[in-house]
């Protein structure tokens, strides 16, 4: 691979005109909300040492190569893979405010080879074998069909490509576990505010309401409300036609809210943080005809020798180490 150093330079020095006054119109807030790092060389070196680690665990060199990333975000991962010298690197993402601040990016710094593209996981379509290697960070449990997934970036892989899966949603680690389904229960029921690093605009029930709302407006709001809290886990088209059935029936739906089960945005389908035990999902990603191997992660990014010799050996230690770690890697590949 490139040399590290030379690449991480690259990556501060792009940030660091990025971070510029007369830029910031350029640039969703978000940017900077979610990667404050980046405004110093160091935050700059230890992204680039995160996509570091996750090619060296794959033993994927991106030099030449096609890469697609599924789930892309502002694209900070692409711009890294483009600078170790990806020969094309591709992303897609259903935020337009996301999506709008990576091409900005693209197009300010004149990053050939890296293309952006407004879609779901659902619209978007590329030929068989397109890429070498394509990566789900942080972006996996928030698929709407994980099963639909596998099975494109089975044909989107060319032969021997490989899939890699970084995801916080550690299943196997159990306080975890209790946590994400705190941020379950204040997505679907609320109150509207800030928990756990997410900003809850609008909770799932009242985005039902509000679709029930105005198909029926003759409905009463009591009877909203009720259709409502018994619609959970549907979208749009789901919710009007169990309406439907209850006006011809009065027959209400059963879909209560389950405090077990990850919450749907009515509107778009995205769920959030959905949970991955390791073990289990690297075992359905065998049936899309991958090999596949699940690792404990317990960071090493910042450069910390000691937390990366801790890391390492940990990692060597799944699965005994699962359930300590808030983090887990999948490392795949196309047979």
């Amino acid at each position: 691979m490139r040399d590290f150093r030379t690449v991480s330079q690259r990556v501060g020095a792009l940030f660091e005109q990025a971070a510029r006054p007369e830029r910031h119109a350029r640039y969703d807030a978000e940017l900077w909300r979610y990667y404050p790092q980046l405004r110093s060389q160091h935050g700059c070196e230890q992204e680039t040492r995160y996509v570091y680690d996750l090619c060296r665990l794959a033993r994927f060199d991106p030099e030449g190569k096609r890469v697609l990333d599924a789930g892309c975000g502002v694209g900070l991962q692409l711009i890294v893979l483009h600078f170790m010298g990806a020969a094309e690197a591709v992303g897609f993402d259903i935020s337009e405010s996301r999506l709008r601040t990576f091409e900005n990016l693209i197009a300010d710094f004149g990053l050939q080879g890296v293309q952006a593209q407004l879609a779901s996981l659902e619209e978007v379509e590329f030929a068989p074998a397109t890429f070498d290697m394509i990566l789900s960070n942080e972006a996996i449990s928030h698929y709407p069909d994980v099963e639909a997934f596998l099975e494109r970036a089975a044909r989107w892989l060319r032969r021997g490509g490989v899939l890699i899966i970084a995801d916080g949603n550690n299943a196997a680690n159990p306080q975890l576990v209790a946590h994400t389904r705190q941020i379950w229960q204040r997505f679907e029921n609320g109150p509207p505010g800030e928990f756990g690093g997410h900003i809850v605009k609008n909770p799932y029930v009242a985005q039902r309401m509000e679709i029930i709302r105005e198909a029926y407006p003759e409905l009463s709001q009591e009877i909203v409300q009720t259709l409502a809290q018994r619609t959970s886990r549907m979208t749009r088209p789901a919710i009007l036609q169990a309406v439907e059935h209850y006006l011809k029936t009065d027959e209400l739906p059963d879909a209560l809210y389950d405090p077990n089960q990850c919450p749907v945005n009515p509107y778009s389908g995205a769920v959030i943080e959905r949970l991955f035990h390791p073990l289990e999902l690297a075992r359905r990603m065998e049936r899309f005809g991958f090999r596949a191997r699940a690792y404990a992660y317990f960071g090493g990014a910042g450069g910390n020798p000691i937390v990366r010799a801790a890391n390492a050996l940990l990692m060597r230690l799944t699965p005994l180490s699962l359930r300590w770690a808030r983090s887990f890697r999948v490392i795949a590949v196309r047979q």
